[in-house]
């Protein structure tokens, strides 16, 4: 009997640990990892277009450009109870690289060159948040919205001179990497997004739009809109 005793006390003992609280959670059971950090490289290709200046007629066409760097993703829950972390509704975000903004043009450098090329390069930081509309058919499919901060790291050439732009000028020449220069050295412009991680690879598709918000500079009203389409190599790091 006092054995028995003993044994009724220990186990009344033990229940509280593996009982559920008041929150409906286990005390004393680990719980049970919902999220997943993702990490990897990201590269692309960009095709930027430019709005007309106030003076006149700058902009000639769509220039090719490259983008580059390293990409990280938090995705939230799980699309049903038995599917692995990471796998929910919801995902954010965050990428640091190079971009490189290029657009055609009917400007002559400081060399002579006619119709020579605007090259602009980035330090881009684009963050968003991530939509997985239908997690439980297509996993893998998402939208995005964000912002991309981007600072200027290079710009060439160092001037463009176009000879009557408009009725009211004979020629405009815009400084865009001299002593003179006033071009703005950061840029905050939203974009949209639509992309596709293949199962079972990590491999991530993704093209984006990125809106011409800011302009060029005070004196160079022009805005540079972007189409970006890159393929990111995704490592989940860890569940938490």
């Amino acid at each position: 009997m006092k054995k028995f005793l003993m044994l009724l006390v220990a186990m009344l003992a033990v229940m509280p640990m593996v009982a559920q609280n008041d929150d409906g959670e286990r005390i004393g059971v680990k719980k049970e990892k919902g999220n997943a950090l993702f990490l990897g490289p990201k590269i692309g290709v960009t095709m930027t277009t430019m709005t007309q200046p106030d003076e006149g007629t700058l902009y000639d066409g769509a220039g090719i450009g490259v983008a580059g760097g390293l990409a990280a993703k938090v995705r939230f829950g799980r699309a049903t109870a038995g599917s692995p972390a990471g796998t929910g509704y919801i995902g954010l975000a965050v990428e640091a690289k190079y971009r490189l903004n290029s657009v055609k043009t009917h400007g002559t450098d400081e060399d002579g060159k006619a119709d020579a090329k605007l090259n602009l390069g980035y330090l881009d930081v684009p963050v968003s948040v991530q939509i997985y509309p239908v997690p439980k058919v297509v996993n893998s499919l998402y939208v995005e919205l964000g912002c991309s901060f981007a600072t200027l790291l290079s710009r060439s050439p160092k001037t463009l001179t176009v000879a009557n732009p408009s009725e009211d000028y004979s020629s405009v020449t815009y400084n865009i990497d001299s002593d003179a220069s006033k071009l703005k050295g950061g840029a905050i412009n939203p974009f949209v997004g639509l992309g596709y991680t293949i199962p079972g690879t990590g491999l991530d598709v993704n093209v984006r739009y990125i809106m011409g918000a800011n302009k060029l500079a005070e004196n160079f009203n022009s805005k540079l809109t972007t189409f970006e389409l890159s393929l990111a190599w995704n490592f989940q790091v860890c569940e938490f």
